[in-house]
């Protein structure tokens, strides 16, 4: 069996083992001793370098034989009984303890504050999450749960870790019930929280620096909450600061009325779009008069105008049964069209396909009395093609 030195010292980053095991296609190795930490109790494998071989994941197999997975295979002049020196990938490594040790803070305070038993836990790579058996849970309880952690962490509270026989499990407390049998690990910040667990966790609560709420959400009639943990809030912290802090600068605010500015930006927007449609309406009403009059058919080419301009004189020209018109509004190397035809006349549906879609390879369709869609390659002389095709419809 490997022995597991991450037991011993979990700030330790670098070792040296003996190579015991070799696979067959020589990307897995079996070691005497290491610091590697295989994927476990949701988190993941370590990853790093063996001499200069890079390890990508670390797993345990059925038998509890730890594996470093490399990312290609060993040199075949590398054979057993070689000295091999470890290196941890340490942000990766730390990061996860950080989220691991926090997220034994928060289960211990969620219980203890709200009565919530943790369900399931996800360390993820952005934020870890924790399910617990309540549907909901209020604002003032869940800040008071952070500040709790947050109290923890700058009490620097050692955190323990030790094994036990199960029947002497009646001894310890857990917060979680355990169904393992034989010597159990089990990890405890005195006072506040304590279970069987076999991660890697910070010595002292201290190193995690900080945790917040991110988010919530509800799943199978159970709250989801999402922290971000350590050096990630810390992060985020400076982000969502410098955020704001720019925010506050283009609206020539203080930081704490960048909300309300934004409402009051988004309401003169909306009034503002509001505004635009109401003339673009009137614009095309106006245009649609000066085709001249809807009993004969028409055209009407725009070059590179609004597509809600196009939308609007297509929506008036349906408002007309006489109405027959064929609306082109080009842009670039592509032209997007509609074609309305009053229900006054027979919608003329197959030789719209027939001799004014098709020969172009227009695009589109819909349902009497509009018919909307996408002409490629629209050269002017494209368009004009696609629109006397139209109007010879009606010899």
């Amino acid at each position: 069996m490997t022995e597991p030195l991450f037991y011993q010292d979990p700030l330790a980053s670098t070792f040296q083992a003996r190579l015991i095991e070799i696979s067959r296609d020589r990307k897995e190795l079996i070691l005497d001793r290491t610091l590697f930490y295989p994927q476990g109790g949701g988190q993941p494998g370590d990853q790093g370098t063996l001499e200069n071989y890079s390890v990508i994941d670390t797993q345990k197999d059925s038998d509890g034989r730890i594996i470093h997975i490399l990312e290609s295979p060993l040199p075949g002049g590398v054979l057993t009984e070689t000295i091999m020196t470890g290196k941890l990938n340490w942000e990766f490594r730390f990061d996860y303890m950080q989220q691991h040790t926090g997220q034994h803070l928060l289960s211990g305070a969620l219980f203890r504050i709200a009565g919530a038993n943790t369900v399931s836990v996800h360390q993820g790579t952005e934020t870890t999450t924790i399910e617990i058996d309540l549907q909901t849970l209020s604002r003032e309880t869940l800040e008071a749960v952070e500040d709790e952690v947050n109290y923890q962490i700058r009490l620097n509270a050692p955190v323990k870790t030790f094994t036990v026989d199960h029947q002497e499990l009646h001894a310890y407390p857990l917060r979680r019930p355990t169904n393992r049998t034989g010597i159990i690990r089990l990890v405890e910040i005195e006072g506040i929280d304590r279970v069987a667990c076999g991660g890697v966790h910070l010595p002292r609560t201290g190193l995690l620096n900080l945790v917040q709420t991110v988010g919530s959400e509800t799943i199978r009639n159970r709250l989801r909450l999402a922290f971000k943990i350590g050096n990630r809030a810390l992060r985020d912290y400076r982000e969502s600061h410098r955020g704001i802090s720019r925010s506050a600068d283009l609206f020539s605010c203080r930081p704490g009325e960048v909300p309300h500015r934004i409402k009051a930006a988004q309401e003169e927007l909306q009034d503002l779009h509001r505004d635009l449609r109401l003339r673009t309406e009137a614009l095309a009403q106006h245009i649609l008069k000066e085709t001249g009059s809807p009993e004969r058919p028409r055209e009407l080419l725009l070059e590179d105008e609004p597509e809600d301009l196009l939308k609007a004189l297509a929506e008036a020209a349906c408002d007309d049964p006489q109405r027959r018109i064929i609306l082109v509004n080009r842009r670039r190397n592509e032209a997007l069209w509609a074609i309305v035809v009053g229900e006054t006349h027979p919608f003329p549906q197959e030789e719209l396909r027939k001799n004014v879609l098709t020969p172009l390879q227009a695009k589109g369709g819909g349902k009497p009395p509009l018919w909307r869609g996408a002409l490629p390659d629209a050269s002017p002389e494209r368009v004009r093609k696609m629109t006397t095709a139209f109007l010879d419809l009606w010899p």
